[in-house]
């Protein structure tokens, strides 16, 4: 073994906590190759855990494949931007919405082009989790609902661009936000609005986010406005910045949510206690999406000149792997592998501690010799 790699096989022991060594590395944030410079307005995974990838969409007619491993581009042929992406929730197909009244269907080969008779801009696409409906939302107070191949215009009463849908788990409401101080509840099956008042009037509302459950939901718009409805009332959270709030996704056990702002500012909710911890993005750039994989081992962020991030990053710690899907059984192997690699490298450099000691040794004895060979000499030369 050469010298200069002792030092390595060292520091990859202390990583793993050997006796004495810090023994966990904090999440981080990594930022992925993304093959586009284009700003990245929304994205949906496909909910297919044997085949599950995310389509993100932007600006410029921009459509991501993004496996969880790889990028790939798509070529949808438009050429405005795109706004708003959902998977049917059998993942059979996914509608992606944009400028000019862009409808598209994707069924994972081929794009289709659904005409209707809007020419808004659209902003946002959900399906009813039941899969019967999605509604399609945009600017001038555009609602529509697409059934059964139809499109229908919905009466909301509205004038305000309307940015985000948010059904509720179990599909009975949709909340709907946008350029107003309020919320809009949406009933599918008595086909009605409801305006629901924040207790503020003073900041706009333009994202919510139901938890798995449907037992809550996060609301959050400009100047830092950040609400939490319980089902009942909207209770305002301390927010822990001024920027605009743009995204926000919950982790399958219900427990937390990352929450994204402008400026690349991102945070961890986490309900029980209502803290939110920041997380260091290393970005300036806005990340405008966030969407869990579905198992929870991972987020995915899209947003300005292309940026795509992980969070946490797959640089993970060995002892921590992730679950699901084959990623953990990957990473149970990889850890056995490096468990066993510095276990080797432990034994080489206890060998060679051994065999040092052993040749300082015998280095010893050997001088001690020398020295009292030398006393006898001299003795015997005395005496002749």
């Amino acid at each position: 073994m050469k010298h200069s790699t002792l030092p390595v096989v060292l520091s990859a022991a202390m990583v793993l906590c050997l006796p004495g060594a810090f023994c966990e590395t904090p999440d981080t944030v990594e930022r992925l190759q993304s093959p586009t410079t284009l700003d990245l307005h929304a994205m949906a995974w496909r909910p297919v855990p044997a085949d599950t990838y995310a389509l993100i969409a932007g600006a410029g007619g921009a459509l991501l494949q993004y496996t969880g491993r790889f990028f790939i581009n798509l070529s949808p042929n438009v050429n405005g931007s795109l706004n708003g992406v959902d998977w049917h929730p059998t993942g059979s197909h996914a509608l992606v919405v944009g400028d000019e009244g862009t409808v598209l269907d994707f069924d994972g080969q081929a794009f289709r082009a659904l005409p209707q008779n809007s020419t808004y801009m659209f902003e946002d696409v959900k399906w009813r989790p039941q899969g019967d409906m999605a509604l399609i939302t945009g600017h001038n107070g555009t609602v529509l609902k697409y059934s059964g191949g139809a499109f229908t215009r919905l009466d909301v009463n509205l004038t305000q661009p309307v940015t985000c849908i948010a059904w509720r788990p179990d599909g009975k409401l949709a909340f709907l936000c946008g350029d107003f101080p309020f919320v809009v509840r949406y009933d599918p099956q008595a086909g009605t609005f409801q305006r629901l008042d924040t207790g503020s009037d003073q900041y706009y509302l333009r994202f919510a986010a139901w938890r798995p459950d449907g037992g809550s939901a996060i609301l959050m718009g400009t100047l830092g406005v950040l609400f939490r409805y319980d089902g009942t009332n909207f209770v305002s959270i301390n927010s822990p910045t001024a920027n605009q709030w743009l995204a926000a996704s919950w982790s399958p056990d219900n427990r937390t949510a990352i929450l994204s702002a402008r400026g690349g500012l991102l945070f961890n909710y986490t309900e029980a206690n209502g803290s939110m911890t920041p997380i260091n993005s290393n970005t300036t750039s806005s990340i405008n999406c966030i969407a869990y994989y579905p198992n929870g081992s991972f987020a995915i962020g899209a947003g300005e000149g292309g940026l795509v991030i992980r969070y946490p990053s797959s640089v993970v710690n060995p002892l921590n792997p992730p679950d699901g899907d084959g990623e953990g059984a990957m990473w149970l192997v990889l850890s056995a592998t490096i468990l066993l690699a510095v276990s080797a490298a432990s034994m080489v450099v206890a060998f060679l501690m051994v065999r040092r000691a052993r040749k300082k040794a015998d280095e010893r004895r050997e001088l001690e010799e020398a020295e009292a060979h030398a006393v006898e000499l001299a003795m015997a030369k005395k005496r002749g």
